[in-house]
């Protein structure tokens, strides 16, 4: 099997780096640009490139908070004003030095994100907007009322900023002042993005509840990323109290909101460069607006403007949906398939890169095969299967000693109760199948037993520890994984990413190596692995598609792939079958058979009844919520009560039907 390098990536000493190139080349435009500005901008053009720098900090922020995590926030303004009055106090008030300032402004601004966060993150989509909303009213109202920030008056009375003693009292060197944080920022916000935590982020926006069947603890991360978005907002404010010499309640208004969530609108959701151009096209925008509104409607000021701001947002939202990104990648896109064809003949005559090894700019790495099956339906590729060396299980326990044990399980829904007092233990090292007909609560035992649905009663206790009602990072962490009914696909990433999810919990870099970009070995070792189980799987020549347009069966087994990629102790697969072909049932069928083999331990619904007593050691049968029989298939095959649960029929003839089966027999 082959191990092609992770599309745009290069192996080097420190491990796994995404391919700079584009980004490099990017930033070095823009500092280009940056250099060039202040020697050819008229004075008002000037005056639009300097708060475009300042506003673009905190709408790097919103960025990250609303397109990485998904999270809306209507209140960045607060923050930005929180690191701008604090600055300002500092400098006036205490008299210090104008760095101690700035870093208490920006540790201020993340500090009271992470008291108000951890709150409010536990809130959803339209009721955190509002109550993001309502804290910057809040702060808004405590900066005007309070005389120690200067009520309306405000701040003011400190003198500008030096640099190794010149004063930076012109636009364009404050420009050059502030510019070089931005490229900064720039910078460790797209790390982060392309990081182990900002692939998780984006998971989480796709779908929550995988991602915390993978280990991803989504609320802590949600926490660190308002923080974090709040600290380039409260660094926006530092630069923005030095630029106006004075701050006050004005700059915590709704309209600075409106500001910041436009520019992010504009320049693209998810897009850190799309946050710079947003808020370099607002800054003009909002000069254009001051001078327009008024001549449409004599006499207009103020928070009229907001009327051109809704305008613009409404027709952006219409017009362009993915804002200045999507518009670009669509655009380069088209470039991209007109250039295509001209290019196949050179592609046909390029060498290919020889089985065993990965073409990786750096030398050969040699493979590290989980089998040899990159594609193909036929018997010989049947027969790798069975050789393929097998994706990692974790075994934390003996075979045969119990690693899951329920007790009582119960859940009501008001008056009906969908499962009810269910008990049973999986031994180690074994396949147990739970069956049922269709709303048996099969189904709804898995979300208890993962975390996923609190139960009404009863114990779920994995490895010697309970975790019902806990999330279901607790039992992931711990090695338990699982699949869905309904597919849980993370669409803004592609199949390979999808897998590479598996990997999350085998991480450890955290944010902050994300974004200084040192998570490189780890990061290529986890792709690979992902390359490895999709090859084995016959998904590899997928592996570059996006997840959303695979059909549906291999959605499915590319669910399976991910599931195992996180090295489970318990797989708990719910309908995996369902969908796929039968020769991808049959492969299905012999690799759990060996998972189990080298100590996995698997649970598995399923429909296919016949599927289940071939492969399963032992079969649960929930009927109406109720455990009618538990015991090795042959048993539960000829139980009355499956028979009844399954035909429809009644006890008695269940019993004469088997009877006389057995007397043909």
């Amino acid at each position: 099997m082959t191990i092609s390098k992770p599309p745009g990536a290069v192996r080097s000493k420190t491990g796994f780096w995404p391919n700079n190139r584009a980004t490099i080349i990017g930033v070095a435009v823009l500092a280009l640009i940056i250099v060039i500005v202040p020697f050819t901008a008229s004075s008002s053009l000037m005056n639009i490139a300097v708060f475009s720098m300042i506003f673009a900090l905190p709408a790097i922020g919103l960025s990250l908070l609303m397109g990485l995590a998904g999270q809306v926030s209507l209140g960045q303004a607060a923050f930005f004003a929180i690191g701008a009055y604090t600055h300002a106090i500092l400098l006036q008030k205490f008299e210090m030095p104008g760095v101690v300032a700035a870093v208490g402004g920006v540790v201020a601004a993340m500090l009271a994100a992470l008291l108000v966060g951890l709150p409010m993150l536990r809130l959803r989509g339209h009721y955190l907007a509002l109550a993001t909303l309502g804290l910057g009213f809040i702060v808004m109202i405590a900066v005007r009322e309070w005389e120690f920030t200067g009520r309306t008056t405000g701040i003011y009375g400190y003198g500008r900023p030096e640099v190794f003693g010149v004063p930076i009292d012109n636009n364009g060197l404050f420009f050059w002042f502030v510019a070089p944080f931005v490229l900064i920022g720039l910078v460790l916000a797209l790390n982060l993005t392309r990081s182990r935590a900002g692939r998780a982020l984006s998971a989480v926006n796709d779908s929550e509840l995988a991602a915390e069947s993978l280990g991803v603890n989504t609320y802590a991360l949600r926490v660190k990323v308002f923080t974090l978005s709040a600290g380039f907002a409260g660094l926006g404010g530092v630069f923005y109290a030095y630029q106006v010499q004075i701050v006050s309640p004005q700059v915590a208004e709704f309209h600075v909101s409106v500001e910041l969530l436009l520019m992010v609108v504009i320049g693209g959701l998810g897009s850190v460069w799309g946050a710079i151009a947003g808020a370099f096209i607002v800054e003009l925008l909002s000069e254009g607006l001051r001078d327009l509104i008024p001549a449409i409607i004599p006499g207009a000021t103020g928070e009229v403007q907001l009327i051109g701001y809704g305008i613009v947002l409404i027709l952006v939202i219409l017009l362009l949906p993915g804002g200045l990104y999507q518009a670009a990648r669509t655009s380069w896109a088209a470039i991209r398939r007109g250039i295509r064809p001209r290019s196949r003949a050179a592609d046909a005559a390029a060498p290919a890169v020889p089985d065993g090894t990965a073409d990786t700019g750096a030398g050969e790495v040699p493979t590290r095969a989980f089998g040899g099956l990159a594609g193909g339906t036929s018997a010989a590729a049947d027969a790798a299967l069975l050789a393929a060396d097998l994706p990692a299980v974790s075994t934390p326990v003996a075979a045969g000693e119990p690693i899951l044990e329920v007790r009582g399980l119960t859940k009501r829904y008001g008056g009906v109760v969908a499962v009810d007092d269910v008990s049973f233990t999986v031994p180690a090292g074994r396949i147990m199948g739970l069956i049922g007909p269709n709303g048996a609560g099969k189904t709804t035992c898995f979300n208890m037993i993962t975390g996923a649905i609190t139960p009404t009663a009863g114990t779920v206790s994995f490895l010697g520890e309970e975790i019902q009602g806990r999330k279901p990072h607790v039992g992931a962490e711990r090695g338990l994984t699982r699949t869905f009914q309904n597919l849980q696909v993370f669409s803004s990433t592609d199949v390979v990413g999808n897998v590479y999810m598996g990997r999350y919990r085998k991480g450890r870099a955290g944010i902050l190596r994300g974004m200084l970009g040192l998570q490189g070995r780890e990061q290529y070792t986890h792709e690979a692995v992902a390359r490895d189980i999709l090859d084995s799987m016959r998904l590899g020549e997928f592996a570059q598609l996006a997840a959303g347009d695979l059909p549906f069966g291999r959605q499915r087994m590319m669910e399976v792939c991910r599931a195992l990629a996180a090295e489970p102790a318990l797989l708990l697969l719910d309908e995996p079958m369902a969908g796929l072909s039968g020769q991808e049932r049959e492969m299905l069928a012999g690799l759990l058979r060996r998972l189990r083999d080298a100590g996995l331990t698997i649970v598995l619904v399923e429909h296919d009844v016949a599927q289940v007593m071939a492969l399963a050691d032992s079969v649960a049968v929930l009927d109406d919520g109720v455990l009618i029989a538990h015991g090795d298939p042959e048993t539960v095959r000829n139980d009355p009560a499956v028979i009844v649960a399954y035909l429809g029929t009644d006890a008695e003839e269940a019993e004469a039907e088997l009877k006389e089966l057995e007397e043909q027999a």
